[in-house]
């Protein structure tokens, strides 16, 4: 028994088990989340790097196992990856000119999953007409493959965003992580989806973690990048505003920059999320205020314990892409040049959003003020899975091919006020 005259109180003892929010976090088929998550298109693979002929990629979507290749007539295919004869890995088998052929006994299927060939068979098969490969209907667009793994009878167009369309004649898609373990496949991560798409909706990170904790981790910070005011943890709170937009939700920080002659200028760093799993973000190495977005990302989920991330970015400069990259650096390093002593000094969004967990324990958090955005995206996330439960269309389905999603991310300029000014004075409108 405790001889002191008072007990202590916020220990850990006796806490409740641990728990996540199912509905919202699970993405496997039946699941409400996972069946909202198939009712839309998902990039699975770069359009390049995907090549004609090569070897088969494996892959894993929403808990389902698959294999993406590309025949030698250049059309992608996704398929189950065990083989509907006797169950081997199609991940083994031989791309050929229409189609895979399974490394066990030579049956080959075309794009679709029609059994075209059953090398061992009398006739090549004669029956061959009724073994079928499970597969997705694939279609491509701004340099990425994507799949439609939910109801055929309620199959959507594949979305159009204008940040993307209508590249320039020396514009192109950079749309391949340079780095081999992720050229093809996005890049993967051994945490739920929801730890970084939450991320994307949560600014006041950016000025504790990516600095005031670690160091100024953007590169140019204070010279040719964001100013580091930018990051300014005392002032965030006043300088973010959320908000939904027609496609989801967005957040605005706001920022000043001083130029040459005194001149104050005023910006709003805008980034955008488009349910279930995209979002735009503004160059974050340069600022280029008012300049057409050019970058979308997607968070896809492997399961609900990992998730891969895939990118685009129009542009005409090779640079653009490095920067988004290795834009972000720890100690100077890139992540991977770290020791373990580095990682827990200079901590990123790898370590921060990995130490949540392979899924996060909802039941431990404490939300506050700055978990606004976060909130947000939960309730439209689950409210998506509503409307597909209820047999509505969930949030941004396209059944119009005209349509282009609107896009509100960006760099944009919110007006300018003298030198010697105050910063309370009203602003000059912006352009």
């Amino acid at each position: 028994m405790s001889t002191t005259s008072e007990v202590d109180t916020g220990t850990a003892y006796g806490r409740p088990k641990p728990s996540y929010n199912a509905r919202l976090r699970e993405v496997g088929p039946g699941t409400p989340m996972g069946e909202a998550l198939r009712r839309y298109w998902h990039p699975v693979a770069s359009s390049e790097t995907l090549i004609a002929g090569a070897l088969p990629q494996k892959t894993r979507v929403l808990g389902e196992d698959l294999v993406v290749f590309r025949d030698g007539q250049g059309k992608p295919g996704v398929v189950i990856e065990r083989c509907t004869h006797r169950g081997a890995s199609l991940f083994y088998g031989r791309v050929e000119d229409d189609g895979i052929r399974c490394c066990y006994h030579g049956w080959k299927f075309d794009v679709q999953g029609r059994c075209i060939e059953q090398a061992c068979e009398p006739g090549l098969g004669r029956r061959r007409d009724a073994a079928r490969q499970p597969w997705y209907p694939v279609e491509e667009r701004y340099g990425l493959v994507f799949v439609y793994m939910g109801p055929p009878e309620l199959k959507p167009e594949l979305p159009r965003y204008d940040v993307l369309e209508n590249p320039a004649e020396d514009e192109k898609y950079f749309a391949s992580w340079p780095v081999p373990h992720a050229a093809v496949l996005g890049m993967p991560t051994d945490f739920s989806w929801l730890n970084i798409y939450e991320n994307s909706a949560d600014p006041t990170h950016v000025t504790w973690l990516h600095s005031t904790h670690s160091g100024y981790q953007m590169l140019g910070t204070g010279t040719f990048g964001y100013p580091e005011n930018f990051f300014d943890p005392a002032l965030v709170a006043d300088r973010v505003t959320y908000e939904r937009t027609d496609h989801g939700l967005k957040y605005t920080q706001r920022f000043e920059m001083e130029g040459e002659d005194g001149e104050v200028t005023e910006y709003g760093f805008a980034v955008e999320q488009h349910l279930p799993n995209v979002f735009g973000l503004p160059n974050f190495v340069k600022v280029t205020p008012d300049e057409r977005p050019d970058q979308l990302l997607w968070v896809v989920p492997s399961d609900d314990t990992s998730h891969r991330l895939f990118f685009s970015i129009r542009t005409n400069d090779p640079e653009r892409m490095i920067h988004f990259v290795i834009g972000i650096t720890q100690n100077g390093k890139q992540n991977h040049e770290l020791t373990d002593e580095e990682r827990q000094q200079f901590p990123g969004d790898a370590e921060a959003q990995g130490s949540q967990g392979a899924i996060t324990l909802d039941s431990e958090e404490t939300l506050a003020t700055g978990d606004r955005g976060v909130v947000m995206l939960r309730r439209m996330l689950l409210s998506m899975a509503d409307d597909v439960e209820a047999g509505r269309d969930p949030i941004n389905i396209v059944r119009d091919p005209s349509v282009v999603h609107r896009t509100e991310s960006g760099l944009f300029t919110l007006g300018k006020r003298p030198a010697g000014d105050n910063a309370d004075a009203p602003t000059a409108a912006g352009i």
